[in-house]
């Protein structure tokens, strides 16, 4: 009975059992969880060796190829990703967060892994990637402009129109009846009636240049209603000649898609 317990009275042990025996019995017994430590995230961090490998990668890559392209991206999503590498191969697409991708590249002409590739690092901030392909930059921007599908908008983003919804039963005759509630926490002025979705007065679900709320952004999914258009826009060029084994900036490409020379940065 005092060993399933584990509690050992002092009279039973003084005269039954040695100080060593009892603490074997104490020793045995389950540790308790109360004082357990819970991580609260699951997010795994990547480990030194993947980013080593990735650095390494990339530096492999402006060796192969005979431009860098350093692109913007505007909606990513991860199908979108996979087309979009897809009809750019063989050339390969990049997306890694800008601290690695400016290590790998250099960010002086102490460091850099090529003749004046650092100024390409110097140019990356926001949300990039590094494209590295043997085609023009036309052939390039023609597969880019091709592919630009649309999806739903996020909560955060940029409506690009307003959506106003009339009042009545129009707007809403192709939700089931059974949304109805759901659709008065979004914030809409419905109710049900005759198992139609009656819609009080004239609502405004977002206007064009404002940012989209998280009710906003489920709406217009509920309407299916695509705001967001997925966009690679080039933002900077590198050609590298391999002849020569070295590299000299081509040209610049601003966001509006306008061409502009840069020949004059060169020595």
């Amino acid at each position: 009975m005092y060993l399933a317990t584990g509690r050992v009275p002092s009279a039973f042990l003084c005269a039954n059992f040695p100080a060593q025996a009892a603490t074997l019995v104490l020793s045995a017994m389950p540790k308790s969880k109360r004082a357990k430590v819970v991580s609260l995230t699951k997010v795994k961090k990547r480990p030194k060796e993947k980013k080593d490998d990735l650095i390494e990668d990339i530096r492999e890559s402006c060796g192969k190829f005979a431009r860098v392209f350093l692109v913007s991206i505007e909606n990513e999503r991860n199908q979108f990703m996979q087309e979009i590498r897809k009809r750019l191969r063989p050339g390969k697409l990049v997306c890694a967060k800008n601290k690695v991708m400016q290590t790998a590249l250099g960010t002086s002409p102490e460091s850099e892994c090529q003749d004046r590739i650092h100024k390409i690092s110097e140019m990356i901030s926001g949300h990039c990637a590094l494209l590295f392909t043997n085609q023009s930059p036309e052939e390039v921007e023609r597969v880019l402009a091709e592919y630009r599908p649309s999806d739903f908008a996020r909560s955060g983003a940029t409506a690009t129109g307003t959506v106003v919804l009339p009042r009545g039963t129009e707007a809403l005759a192709a939700l089931p009846h059974s949304i109805e509630a759901h659709l008065r926490q979004l914030g809409l002025p419905t109710v049900l009636k005759e198992g139609q979705i009656h819609l009080l007065g004239e609502h405004t679900v977002c206007t064009a240049g404002k940012e989209l709320s998280a009710d906003a952004a489920q709406v217009l999914k509920l309407l299916e209603i695509k705001q967001a258009h997925f966009t690679l826009t080039i933002e900077m060029l590198l050609f590298i000649s391999l002849e020569a084994i070295a590299t000299r900036l081509e040209a610049h490409w601003q966001q509006n898609g306008e061409f502009k020379d840069c020949s004059a940065l060169e020595d």
